[in-house]
C-alpha cells in the first residue's frame, strides 16, 4: 500500500479538509447569507482602501447611498483585513469573501492541533471535528458571520497559553491572542473572558499554581494592543443609533428553546452534552455540557445580567461549547451508546444548515442593488436619525428622501440660509468657511450658511491618537519581550546557565540514571 507522508502534515491535511468543507461556497457561494450585505459591502471598502494605500479606513463613504458610516469605529476589522487584503490583490469580492472563510476555518484546525498537540490527544482528529462543528460552519454558511467566525482562531491559543503560564513566551501568547480575539469579535470576547479565561485561570490558581499575576498582565496587554480600536469604539456610541444593537429579538433574554427560530440549536446543545457526557468529571467535560446549557439559557439568571444580556444571542456560546467538546472528547474513550446518540442529534443541525444554505444559493443575486443602495447596519447611523426609515426585517434602511440633499466635500452656496447635506454628521467632519470652523449639527449635516465656499473637512479624534499611541507602544514593548526570550533562549545552551524558572510540580530533587548500572547517581 502506497503512503502518502505529505497528507499526513497537519498543515496540508487541514487545508484539504477546509477546501473539502468550503467547496460549495468556492463553486456556488457565498450566497444570500444573514449577513451578506454587510461582508459585500465591508469587503469591497476595505479591498478598494487598501489598495489605496490605506490599512485601516473606518469611516464608509459609500454607505447608506452616499451618507457615509463610521461603522469600523465600532466593528472589528480583523476579518475584513483579510477579505479586503484580497480584494485590494484584485481578487473579485465574492470570492475574497469565501476565501476568507476558508483561511479562517483553516486556521482555526491549526491553532486546535496545536493546543491538542500540546495535550497529546488525537490533535490532528480534533482539529478535523473543531473545523467540521455543526455551529462553526452553520456561522459560515448560514449567518455569514466572518467576525464569529475569526472567533474560533483565537480560542484553542488562548487555553494554550493559559496551561503553560506562568512562562513568559505564554504570557506573550495569551496577551496576542486576546487582542486578536477583541479584534475579531466583541461578544465572544466578552463570552471568552467569562467562561473560559476566568475558570482555567482559577482552576491553575487553586492548585497553587503562580498564574494571577501573568494572566493580568497578558489582559493588560491585550487591551493596550487593540487600544487603537477599542478606545474609539468605547467612547464614541452616543454619536450613533448604537441602541438598534439591543432592540426587540436582539437581547440574550429574548431568546429561548421555545422561540420559533431557536429550532436548530436545542439539538446542538444536546448532541454536544451527550458527546461530553464521558469526560464529564473533567474539567472540559463539565466546560462542554455547562456550555452547552448556557447557549440555549438552561441555567437561570446568566443572561439576565446586563452586560451578558449585551451579548444578543445567547447560542454565541456554542462557539466555547464545541471548542470544550472536541477537546473533552479526544481525551477519553467515547461510549458508543453515546457517541451514537450525541452524532443522531447532529445530524439536524448539519441537515437545517445544508438546507438553508442550499436556499440561500439558490436565491437570486443582489450585488448589484446592494453596491447601488450600501444598505449598511443601521446602528451605525447617525445620533436623532429617523428610524421609521429602518425596515424592521431586514433592517435595510429607505435613503430615498434624502438623495437630492448635496454631497461632497465643497458646497457653493449661492444664497443665506439653512443648509442640509447628504452627508452624516460624526465628530470626526467639521464645516469650514475660508479656513475657519462653522458651527453645524446633525444627525445630517445642517448649518446656516451665508453665499460662498464652504468645505467637509475630516479632523483625527484623541481617540485615534492615543489610542495608536497605546497599541504601538505596547506592541513593541511586546516585541523586546520576545527578543529578550529569545536572547535568553540562546544562552541556555550553556550549562553554567538556565532560563527556568523553578516549577511547583517539579521533583525536589534531580535523578541521573547510570549507563552501567542504570541506578540512580
Amino acid at each position: 500500500m502506497r503512503s502518502y507522508p505529505l497528507l499526513r502534515h497537519p498543515l496540508v491535511a487541514l487545508t484539504l479538509l477546509g477546501l473539502a468543507l468550503m467547496l460549495p461556497a468556492l463553486l456556488w457561494g457565498p450566497g444570500t447569507t444573514h449577513l451578506h450585505q454587510y461582508n459585500i459591502l465591508w469587503t469591497e471598502h476595505f479591498g478598494q482602501e487598501m489598495a489605496a494605500g490605506h490599512f485601516y479606513e473606518r469611516w464608509l463613504p459609500a454607505s447608506f447611498e452616499g451618507i457615509g458610516s463610521p461603522a469600523f469605529y465600532f466593528y472589528p476589522p480583523f476579518a475584513y483585513w483579510i477579505g479586503g487584503g484580497l480584494n485590494a490583490l484584485g481578487i473579485p469580492v465574492l470570492t475574497a469573501i469565501n476565501l476568507t472563510g476558508l483561511v479562517l476555518l483553516v486556521a482555526s484546525g491549526l491553532a486546535m492541533y496545536r493546543w491538542l498537540a500540546a495535550r497529546g490527544t488525537h490533535p490532528l482528529l480534533g482539529a478535523a471535528l473543531y473545523m467540521a462543528a455543526p455551529y462553526h460552519l452553520h456561522d459560515i454558511y448560514v449567518r455569514g458571520a466572518l467576525a464569529e467566525a475569526a472567533a474560533f482562531v483565537w480560542l484553542p491559543l488562548i487555553a494554550l497559553a493559559i496551561d503553560r503560564l506562568p512562562e513568559r513566551r505564554a504570557t506573550l501568547l495569551l496577551a496576542a491572542s486576546c487582542a486578536g480575539l477583541l479584534l475579531s469579535h466583541l461578544p465572544l470576547a466578552m463570552l471568552t473572558a467569562f467562561f473560559l479565561v476566568t475558570p482555567m485561570v482559577a482552576r491553575r490558581w487553586w492548585r497553587r499554581d503562580p498564574v494571577l499575576v501573568p494572566a493580568a498582565l497578558a489582559g493588560a496587554m491585550a487591551l493596550c494592543l487593540a487600544a487603537f480600536y477599542l478606545l474609539p469604539a468605547m467612547t464614541l456610541q452616543s454619536h450613533v443609533s448604537i441602541s438598534l444593537l439591543w432592540g426587540p429579538d436582539y437581547r440574550a433574554t429574548d431568546w429561548s428553546v421555545l422561540n420559533a427560530s431557536f429550532e436548530l440549536f436545542p439539538s446542538l446543545a444536546l448532541g454536544l452534552m451527550l458527546l461530553a457526557w464521558p469526560a464529564a468529571r473533567s474539567f472540559w467535560g463539565a466546560m462542554a455540557i455547562l456550555l452547552a446549557l448556557l447557549s440555549v439559557r438552561l441555567i437561570p439568571f446568566v443572561w439576565d445580567i446586563e452586560m451578558l444580556n449585551k451579548v444578543q444571542f445567547p447560542w454565541r456560546a456554542l462557539c466555547l461549547a464545541e471548542f470544550a467538546a472536541v477537546t473533552a472528547m479526544m481525551s477519553v474513550r467515547l461510549r458508543p451508546a453515546l457517541a451514537a446518540g450525541g452524532a443522531l442529534l447532529l445530524i439536524f443541525p448539519y441537515a437545517f444548515t445544508g438546507f438553508l444554505t442550499a436556499a440561500f444559493m439558490g436565491r437570486p443575486d443582489d450585488t448589484a442593488q446592494i453596491e447601488r443602495i450600501a444598505p449598511d447596519a443601521p446602528e451605525y447611523l447617525p445620533r436623532g436619525f429617523d428610524l421609521t426609515h429602518v425596515e424592521r426585517k431586514y433592517r435595510w434602511t429607505d435613503m430615498s428622501a434624502y438623495r437630492a440633499l448635496p454631497r461632497g466635500d465643497a458646497i457653493l452656496v449661492r444664497r443665506a440660509g439653512p443648509v442640509t447635506l447628504g452627508h452624516a454628521a460624526f465628530p470626526i467632519w467639521r464645516v469650514t468657511r475660508d479656513g475657519q470652523p462653522v458651527a453645524s449639527a446633525g444627525p445630517l449635516i445642517h448649518f446656516t450658511a451665508t453665499p460662498g465656499l464652504y468645505r467637509v473637512e475630516r479632523v483625527t479624534l484623541w481617540q485615534e491618537r492615543w489610542g495608536a499611541a497605546i497599541s504601538l507602544a505596547t506592541a513593541l514593548l511586546l516585541a523586546l519581550m520576545a527578543m529578550g526570550q529569545r536572547r535568553i533562549s540562546h544562552l541556555s545552551k550553556f550549562a553554567t546557565y538556565s532560563p527556568l524558572s523553578p516549577r511547583l510540580d517539579r521533583p525536589a530533587r534531580l535523578a541521573f540514571r547510570s549507563r552501567q548500572s542504570g541506578g540512580e547517581v
